[in-house]
């Protein structure tokens, strides 16, 4: 399994247990952890508080560890909003300049579309990859939060980094075969979520009214780690972790520990059975689990 350090909560609070920005100190702990075990992949945006000048300063304070970070970010989520089609190209340089210059690096590993509806728009994907062609980022991509964006992201040639939610709850993208097609295409996957924003792992008991509805479901996935003697943090990331079709998985972290938990999860597998007992228990369930824009209707 390989992972990519996701860094929202070092930018803003985040999260539905109400989960808090950690220090400056201890981010920069956790980073110099993720390297020393091997981490190189860094997932940031513009959206995310001030992550990127957090990773911008610890590349500056560790100079010998810079040009080992591979950093993917994201275009505003409004970025084209209110702009005449002319200025997208323009607007598109401006933000991948502004965040090169927050993160000190010349180039970015990837660069992608944080409003997933751009995908919709050959005009838009036209000048998101105009980063790629002045040589500021690597690759251009989307984060997608629906089927149908993602199999029309896999529409464009230029587009050759999703990133996807997925997690043990949300089977949506393997009945609909983008796995199959992304790998037919050679498309780099990335699985965010695999939490579920903390909600995998939250006590069914503590929910809060608003999410009471996925109470039943918790409920279930617990019993089953029961079962198999796992705990749900591990079966959760081992499940996105360990499937075919997704290259590497997102996390995020608020703490050392948590940073420790999860890389000793880098060279472990789930069993089979425990992965068949998780899609035959959730193959059938409501849209608002798995979409947190859901949540608060």
């Amino acid at each position: 399994m390989k992972l990519t350090l996701g860094t929202v909560q070092f930018g803003m609070d985040y999260g539905v247990q109400g989960g808090r920005q950690p220090s400056r100190e201890k981010v920069n702990e956790m980073l110099s952890l993720a390297l020393d075990r091997g981490i190189d992949h860094f997932d940031t945006a513009m959206a995310y508080g001030n992550a990127q000048e957090v990773l911008g300063s610890y590349r500056e304070k560790h100079p010998d560890r810079a040009d080992g970070m591979r950093i993917i970010s994201k275009l505003a989520p409004m970025a084209f909003a209110e702009k005449p089609r002319a200025e997208w190209r323009d607007t598109v340089l401006g933000n991948v300049t502004e965040s090169l210059q927050k993160l000190k690096v010349k180039k970015l590993e990837a660069f992608l579309f944080h409003n997933s509806e751009y995908i919709f728009d050959e005009a838009a994907v036209s000048a998101l990859t105009s980063a790629c062609t002045e040589k500021l980022a690597e690759w251009a991509g989307v984060s997608i939060y629906t089927p149908r964006e993602a199999m029309k992201a896999l529409e464009y040639e230029e587009i050759e980094v999703i990133q996807i939610p997925y997690n043990v709850f949300d089977q949506r993208l393997d009945k609909c075969g983008f796995f199959e097609k992304a790998k037919e295409k050679g498309v780099e996957i990335y699985a965010r979520s695999s939490l579920l924003q903390g909600l995998i792992m939250m006590d069914p008991e503590q929910l809060p009214q608003r999410m009471q509805f996925a109470k039943r479901y918790i409920e279930s996935f617990h019993s089953i780690c029961r079962e198999y003697e796992i705990s749900p943090l591990r079966a959760a990331v081992g499940y996105a972790g360990n499937h075919y079709g997704i290259d590497y998985v997102v996390f995020g972290v608020d703490n050392k520990a948590q940073m420790q938990e999860y890389l000793s999860m880098q060279e472990e597998t789930v069993p089979a059975e425990l992965v068949k007992a998780i899609q035959k228990t959730f193959e059938d369930v409501e849209e608002r689990l798995v979409n947190p824009v859901l949540w608060n209707k």
